[in-house]
C-alpha cells in the first residue's frame, strides 16, 4: 500500500473536496458562474488545503516534540527516571492481571457450577457399561462446588478496581525507550554470557568499562 505521507494526503483531501463541490446541487446559475469563475473554486480548494496542510504538520511536530522530550526526560534523569517509569509500567501491568484474574475466577466458578450439576444429574442416573468412574461422580460435583464457592468469595471480596498511575505523552515514549535500552542489555548479556561459557570473547567487553 501507498505510504500514508503528507502530499499523499493532501491529494486525498483534494480528490475529496473536488468529488463533494460536483455532486452538491446546484442552479444553472450556480453551475455557469462557476465556468467562468474557475480561480474561485481554485481559490476555496487552496484555503481548504492549507487548514489540513497546517493542522497535519502541527500534530507532526507535536509528535516530535514528544519523542524528543521522552529521549530528554531519560537523559536528564538518568537511574531516577527509569526507576520511576519501569515502576508505573509494573504498576500498570499488576493492573491488567488483576482485572484479568477477576474476570478468570467469575468464569472458574460458573464452570464448575455447572459441571458439579452435571455430574450430580449423571451420578443419580443408572450405569451404564464401559462408563468407568462413575461412583466418584458424587464426590468430584462436591469438590467443584467447594472449590467454586470459594472463588465467588475471593471476587466478592474485589468490590474496588485498582488504578494504576497515569502516563503522559512524554512518559509514554520515555518508557518505550527505556524498555529499548533494557531489551538491549538483556541480548547483550545473554549472548556474553554464552559467548563466555563457549570460551570465546567474540569481542565482548565490560559494558562498565565502555
Amino acid at each position: 500500500p501507498m505510504p500514508l505521507t503528507l502530499g499523499v494526503l493532501l491529494r486525498c483531501v483534494s480528490v475529496a473536496i473536488l468529488a463533494q463541490d460536483r455532486a452538491r446541487p446546484r442552479s444553472c446559475a450556480e453551475r455557469s458562474a462557476s465556468l467562468f469563475q474557475p480561480g474561485a473554486m481554485l481559490g476555496g480548494l487552496k484555503e481548504k488545503l492549507g487548514i489540513v496542510a497546517e493542522a497535519t504538520t502541527g500534530a507532526v511536530q507535536g509528535r516530535v516534540d514528544t519523542a524528543k522530550g521522552g529521549k530528554k526526560l531519560v537523559d536528564e534523569g538518568g537511574p531516577l527516571a527509569k526507576a520511576a517509569l519501569l515502576a508505573k509500567s509494573a504498576a500498570n501491568d499488576a493492573v491488567v492481571s488483576d482485572k484479568e484474574a477477576s474476570k478468570l475466577m467469575s468464569l472458574s466458578a460458573e464452570r464448575l457450577e455447572s459441571a458439579a450439576k452435571k455430574l450430580r444429574e449423571a451420578a443419580g442416573m443408572p450405569d451404564v457399561e464401559g462408563i468407568e468412574g462413575k461412583e466418584k461422580f458424587a464426590s468430584l460435583a462436591d469438590s467443584f462446588e467447594e472449590r467454586a464457592t470459594a472463588y465467588t468469595k475471593a471476587v466478592s471480596l474485589l468490590t474496588v478496581d485498582l488504578q494504576g498511575p497515569v502516563f503522559s505523552d512524554v512518559e509514554t515514549d520515555a518508557l518505550r525507550l527505556v524498555l529499548a535500552q533494557e531489551g538491549y542489555e538483556w541480548a547483550y548479556e545473554k549472548v556474553a554470557s554464552a559467548a563466555g561459557a563457549a570460551g570465546m570473547s567474540c569481542g565482548f567487553r565490560d559494558k562498565s568499562a565502555v
